[in-house]
């Protein structure tokens, strides 16, 4: 198997269903169909992620079968969460998105290599990565800790949402 690692293009963009690979995924790992309040970036993946400058998304594709098995997405920070000590904003934090490796593929590092092309685009940008994950996520803390990410705060909301971010 060998993965090439891409950041997205016009010509990406038209050659693979991005969009399907992605709301496949939230079904599978969240049990959750699309809902514009979470997940309008999937349906204008141009607007969120080609177009502003320092935001960018990241496709992993098994070159053998020219599919697409990953995605890992960057944004400047737009929420509005309230965690203590942490003064989170759209200059100085960027925002991981949409980091998907399709099943069979899981545990071959691809993640780790989507993000690590993540954390480079941004040091030019950003001086921090902000993202949130789930208790019952498939792996999902487990990766984040073994990236040097460190919890800042554990909500006690209905997702089980744990927020972590890098300084870099």
């Amino acid at each position: 198997m060998e993965i090439c690692i891409y950041e997205l293009n016009e010509n990406l963009l038209a050659k693979y269903d991005i969009e399907k690979f992605l709301l496949d995924m939230v079904k599978l790992c969240y049990n959750m169909d699309y809902t514009p309040e979470y997940h309008q970036d999937i349906k204008n993946l141009d607007e969120y992620y080609l177009k502003p400058a320092n935001n960018t998304f990241i496709l992993a594709v098994d070159s053998e079968k020219e599919e697409l098995v990953g995605t890992c997405a960057i944004r400047a920070y737009d929420r509005d969460f309230k965690i203590k000590d942490r003064n989170y904003n759209d200059k100085e934090t960027a925002s991981i998105y949409r980091l998907f490796v399709e099943p069979t593929y899981r545990h071959n590092k691809i993640a780790t290599k989507m993000l690590k092309k993540i954390e480079e685009f941004c040091e030019n940008n950003y001086k921090e990565i902000y993202l949130h994950t789930q208790k019952d996520s498939y792996g999902g803390l487990p990766f984040w800790l073994s990236q040097e990410y460190i919890i800042v705060e554990e909500s006690n909301d209905e997702f089980g949402t744990i927020h972590l971010e890098k300084i870099l």
